[in-house]
């Protein structure tokens, strides 16, 4: 297998002379944050879980102020080899159906987008299909899919280089725009199966509970996409370097999304993180660079199987849990309303002192009642 150099690819792109990041988060704010929540004219704590996603914000954006403006979803799409061996029912036609469908506005995810001011942008990064010139889809392919990772790698070093640096490259452009706010959607029919072995390998959780069914499988078929998991594993059981594991196991799409993860961080935006396959992505990047972690915000849970226990693995707790599985990017479009919500009223909700309200909040502080955060 080819080599390549890791700091080429994952380093970051955001940077002082002393090769410092200047857009970390300022943890150092949470508690300026909070008096400011304690503040406004209602009772301490009682907006629950909008005032911890405010304060996070604050953190994240380095201001008591913060400003989101309007987010971008980037869908990364690409073809998978190991569909071949039968893991998934639906045909792989439907990655690129499904594209040029979301590029006109249609699907869950591109209605969701329009509806709820979100600009979205597709990037081909290796369907299966020539899209034809016209077509609103970024072509970033570098193959016509990925190769089956239950038979070899599923990337050379040097492509899933490529898909991570082409991530990396998108997302600080979206920075330069002045963009504050990413969600990251996938399109890819079989990626379940390439994210489910990523899981288990990255986090040594059995192959049972990072498999479920996907779009879509009975008994027996479930129990042949855990076989072939499984047979990936012990293919690949030497590799433990983090990009050669995702070169072996992962998707051109989901290569491109750490890029963008790690490129995001590096430029102090939000993340907003959907379902399993973007969350597994997640759980790569974090190897790289575990920094990663703080600049997310976890949407929802997916009714995935295993998408519970990812996001507990990684620390995190979802906005929502509706019992959704679509992907796409739908869980973090439907989430922004509530994160919007949240730093609305943490922006511009009346003090007790502008709205002429007796401050109970200060009389039971002094009287020692004071609500922990949730």
């Amino acid at each position: 297998m080819d080599t390549i150099g890791v700091n080429s690819y994952t380093s970051r792109m955001s940077t002082l002379p002393n090769g410092k990041s200047n857009n970390t988060p300022d943890f150092k704010l949470a508690p300026l944050a909070r008096s400011l929540w304690d503040a406004k004219a209602k009772p301490q704590r009682s907006l629950g879980k909008l005032e911890d996603l405010a304060v996070k914000i604050a953190c994240i954006r380095r201001t008591l102020h913060p400003v989101l403006g309007r987010p971008i979803l980037l869908l990364a799409a690409a073809d998978h080899g190991v569909v071949s061996e039968g893991v998934t029912g639906s045909p792989q036609e439907i990655t690129w159906q499904q594209c040029e469908n979301f590029s006109k506005g249609g699907g869950a995810i591109g209605l969701m987008c329009a509806h709820n001011g979100i600009d979205l942008a597709i990037v081909d990064m290796g369907v299966a299909h020539d899209f034809s010139p016209g077509c609103a889809i970024l072509n970033r392919k570098i193959a016509y899919g990925s190769a089956n990772l239950a038979q070899g790698p599923a990337m050379t070093l040097a492509q899933c280089g490529q898909a991570i640096a082409t991530g990396r490259e998108l997302v600080a452009g979206y920075a330069a725009e002045g963009r504050a706010v990413i969600a990251f959607g996938e399109m890819g029919v079989g990626n379940t199966t390439v994210s489910s072995a990523l899981m288990a390998a990255f986090s040594g959780l059995p192959v049972e509970v990072c498999t479920g069914e996907g779009s879509g499988l009975d008994a027996k078929g479930l129990a042949h996409k855990r076989s072939i998991v499984q047979q990936a594993l012990s293919l690949h059981a030497n590799v433990k370097e983090p990009l050669e594991m995702l070169s072996c196991l992962g998707g051109f799409e989901i290569a491109c999304i750490v890029g963008g993860l790690l490129e995001a961080a590096a430029q102090g935006m939000v993340v907003l993180m959907d379902g399993f396959i973007t969350t597994v992505a997640l759980l790569v990047a974090s190897k790289i660079d575990p920094k990663v972690l703080d600049n997310v915000i976890f949407c929802h849970e997916s009714h995935e199987l295993g998408h519970h226990l990812l996001i507990e693995y990684l620390g995190g707790e979802a906005v929502l849990k509706l019992g959704m599985c679509l992907g796409e990017g739908t869980g973090a479009a439907l989430a922004w309303l509530v994160i919007e919500e949240a730093v609305l009223l943490f922006n511009g909700m009346t003090s007790f002192s502008q709205g002429s309200v007796t401050d109970s909040v200060s009389l039971l502080k002094a009287k020692g009642v004071q609500r922990a955060p949730y």
